[in-house]
């Protein structure tokens, strides 16, 4: 039951719009093949592999409704791993209410809405990989404990090529094991050889990804590069200069995190620590999981609401637990449940799109076949909704203010002999972080204003001549589902 309401309940998105994230990896997954001279084929982005492979499937396979419906497969694997997992710990009604509570965090629009993201592409590796770290610790064979723990070494792996954060696994199996061999539950030796089978699957694992993003022509120190010295320098870039719209984004975040019930959550197993010691291994791995993934969630930087999806599945998993023995646990999951039914509600009267898609789709309407475009700063969604390339590498705004501050890569394509025929900007190109005196010179001397749509300004190169895209109606997007039945009905 809690499968089919999580699982139904995001179907009815499939058509909303993609968000820019889901925009701009799937421009990026989709032209990935071997051939380009940025990271991943013509663009970068500070993100694993993996992740764009999966982007890159579902481009090839439909685009955004493929990709939907891996979001929607993900939700059914995240509410039966954390079923699976609370059983192991737990028996089955720890499994009910796991599933139950992770059902309702799903659903809730509020926490990264109907989008497809890391965190939640993550999540079933993470859960499996906690599934097959506990199941070593437990097994009595030793042969099976090793193919348990090699597999629980091989997805930590997946987990951290998806979103380069998400070491959820790693700090499971590091607790579950040495809690385990300090209760003498294994041995020093027994120890040692999970270890060494957890590093050989992650060893695997690793080799078999490297061979496939270089198969790619996608540079492997450069993804070490972007996945980790990238975002030290881009944290000191936000703490420079981030300012009050930082801060607003984290009070958000809190705000979101108390109204679909995590905080209620925390604090259930907060309490539940401290009134009794916990004493399986599994359980204080469990803990100190959750306890990770808050951090995590907290140093992410930009504090957009998806990074809560981390916390989904530790803490359903141990609030589960809890609540196979304790009403209060069972008041905060249902209280999670109600909070998610209300949002979901909410979300169906949502329009179907934005402003950024319609910009895009109505420069496309009136650009030629071998037009390009590039959108300042951030808003990949304006790029893929035109359905035009961008000759300038970097689509999301962060990369921009840590990479390229000055402006100088995308002066030099601005002026360059493959100039972007269409250029779209907010009304001014200034923004914290970046200095852009000369870029606003040559938009000034090389391009022209032809028409403001949703609020951003699109500029055609000087000497072109194009048909000036159509103001919309409105810069909402589709009518929502709900909007429709109104009209249609009597």
């Amino acid at each position: 039951m809690a499968v089919a309401a999580a699982v139904l309940g995001r179907l009815h998105f499939l058509g909303h719009a993609p968000g820019p994230d889901e925009s701009g990896f799937l421009l990026v997954g989709g032209q990935w093949d071997g051939r380009g001279s940025s990271l991943y084929g013509s663009y970068w982005v500070d993100r694993p592999p993996l992740l764009i492979t999966i982007f890159r499937l579902a481009s090839r396979s439909g685009g955004l409704t493929s990709l939907r419906l891996i979001g929607c497969l993900a939700v059914l694997l995240i509410v039966l791993g954390c079923a699976q997992l609370a059983r192991t710990i737990g028996g089955a009604s720890a499994s009910r209410w796991a599933a139950v509570g992770a059902a309702a965090l799903c659903l809730s629009p509020r926490l990264g809405g109907y989008e497809v993201n890391g965190e939640l592409l993550a999540a079933p590796f993470t859960l499996a990989g906690m599934l097959a770290a506990a199941s070593a610790v437990r097994a009595a064979d030793r042969r099976l404990a090793l193919r348990w723990s090699a597999l629980a070494g091989a997805l930590a792996v997946c987990s951290l090529l998806i979103k380069q954060n998400l070491a959820d696994v790693l700090v499971f199996g590091a607790v579950a094991y040495a809690v385990s061999w300090l209760r003498r539950d294994v041995t020093r030796h027994r120890l040692v050889d999970l270890v060494c089978a957890a590093i050989g699957g992650a060893c695997a694992m690793l080799l078999g990804m490297a061979v496939w993003t270089a198969a790619h022509g996608t540079s492997l120190p450069g993804v070490f590069d972007a996945m980790y010295p990238f975002r030290f320098r881009a944290d000191q870039v936000i703490s420079a200069g981030g300012g009050p719209h930082v801060t607003s984004r984290l009070h958000g975040l809190l705000a979101a995190a108390v109204l679909c019930g995590l905080v209620g959550m925390i604090l259930v197993l907060v309490a539940d620590v401290v009134r009794r010691r916990a004493t399986a291994p599994v359980v204080w791995a469990l803990i100190a999981t959750t306890a990770f993934a808050a951090v995590s969630v907290l140093m992410g930087g930009n504090y957009w609401h998806h990074y809560l999806v981390e916390l989904v599945a530790p803490l359903s998993v141990a609030v589960g637990v809890v609540a196979s023995t304790h009403a209060a646990a069972r008041v905060a999951i249902a209280y999670a449940c109600v909070a998610g039914v209300i949002f979901w509600g909410v979300a169906l009267n949502a329009p179907q799109g934005g402003g950024p898609q319609t910009v895009g789709r109505a420069v496309g309407a009136v650009a030629a076949p071998t037009d390009t475009i590039v959108n300042a700063w951030g808003s990949p969604d304006v790029v893929a909704a035109s359905g035009l390339s961008s000759p300038y590498e970097h689509l999301w705004s962060l990369p921009v203010k840590t990479l390229d501050p000055r402006l100088d890569e995308l002066d030099r394509v601005l002026t360059s002999p493959d100039a972007p025929t269409w250029l779209v900007t907010r009304p001014t190109v200034r923004s914290w972080g970046l200095d852009t005196a000369r870029t606003q010179a040559i938009i000034v001397h090389d391009y022209q204003h032809v028409q403001t749509v949703c609020g951003r300004w699109v500029y055609l190169h000087a000497g072109l001549v194009r048909d000036r895209p159509s103001p919309p109606s409105t810069c909402t997007g589709a009518p929502s589902a709900v909007a429709r039945l109104r009209e249609i009905a009597p």
